[in-house]
């Protein structure tokens, strides 16, 4: 491996362990922020942070030349190691739990009458486990791309027709149609915002308090679409290389998935695990109180006035409001 590719390979990764790590400390130590939400927000921080360590192991340990002589060894080297499956179903994971957050935002301020029932703990516990056991059955496919031959592990190049059929599958499934999914979904939030801002604003003046309440909850939601629809942008960005790349190879466009255009889509995707953590820290409105909040004991200069704040804002944004 290039040593500039490896020395950016480990210092993205090293940004994802860190910054995810801050992500899930304090969703898991305030718990004003133990929402549905945030459930979410920490489920993606987790895969992310996971991908992260896992770039660092895979950049780090290198699959042997030569395999084990054991079989079980010998397969578990190549199939999983050497195939750097557990990282894909990693990112895979990140990719589907973004679409189960972008769900849950559109369920909440699109149908909020039927959030409760559709987002409980039990059912966000449900899509949170699915969203891991789909990765993880899905992504095991990555196998197929490679075969033991003489104790080494090489590509096992698949038909034309098998190729090009897994190519359109795997670009329709974890590219495409998650991305259209959720373009919908944002669009469509869109609209139901404006809409709401301009109820709120052509209420008349008997109807003041409720409107400064209907108002604050109205830019809270704002906040955290606003926050969601950046990370959905940066995905969008950082994952359109690699699909892009990895659909010409199966289309036989590229030799082989190595090159500079590969390896730049691949840094691209890894990017995408430490980048998130960035955009909270200057978006996300909830998770700065947090930070503060955890922050506070061993920070002397933080004013009194953030005492009460995370309360306010967990309760603007309550699920059920």
């Amino acid at each position: 491996m290039d040593a500039r590719l490896r020395f950016l390979q480990i210092g993205i990764g090293s940004a994802g362990v860190l910054g995810n790590s801050v992500v899930c400390a304090v969703i898991g130590r305030v718990p004003a922020m133990r929402t549905v939400t945030n459930a979410f927000i920490f489920n993606q921080a987790l895969a992310d942070f996971l991908g992260s360590l896992f770039m660092i192991l895979y950049t780090e340990v290198k699959a042997p030349a030569v395999l084990h002589s054991n079989t079980v060894v010998a397969t578990a080297q190549c199939y999983i190691w050497h195939s750097k499956v557990i990282l894909w179903v990693l990112y895979t994971t990140s990719t589907l739990n973004l679409v189960a957050l972008t769900l849950e935002r559109y369920v909440a301020i699109v149908f909020p009458f039927k959030y409760v029932t559709y987002f409980g703990r039990k059912q966000a516990t449900v899509l949170l486990s699915a969203v891991w056991l789909l990765a993880v059955g899905y992504k095991v496919t990555n196998s197929l791309y490679y075969q033991i031959v003489d104790r080494a592990c090489v590509y096992a190049h698949l038909t034309a027709v098998a190729s090009m059929v897994w190519g359109v599958v795997a670009f329709l499934v974890e590219y495409l149609m998650p991305l259209i999914f959720m373009t919908a979904c944002y669009v469509h939030i869109a609209v139901k915002l404006k809409k709401a801002s301009m109820l709120v604003h052509t209420r008349p003046a008997s109807a003041q308090r409720g409107e400064c309440v209907s108002g604050s909850l109205l830019r809270a939601r704002r906040n955290t679409l606003k926050t969601l629809f950046t990370v959905f942008v940066t995905y969008a960005i950082c994952w359109s290389p690699n699909q892009i790349a990895f659909l010409m190879f199966n289309f036989g466009f590229l030799p082989e998935m190595s090159g500079t255009f590969y390896f730049f889509s691949v840094a691209l995707v890894q990017l995408n695990c430490c980048i998130n953590p960035i955009i909270y820290a200057f978006k996300y409105k909830q998770f700065q109180t947090g930070v503060r909040v955890v922050l506070k004991p061993c920070c002397q200069r933080l004013t009194p006035s953030h005492k009460n704040e995370l309360p306010t804002v967990a309760r603007s944004h309550n699920d059920r409001a």
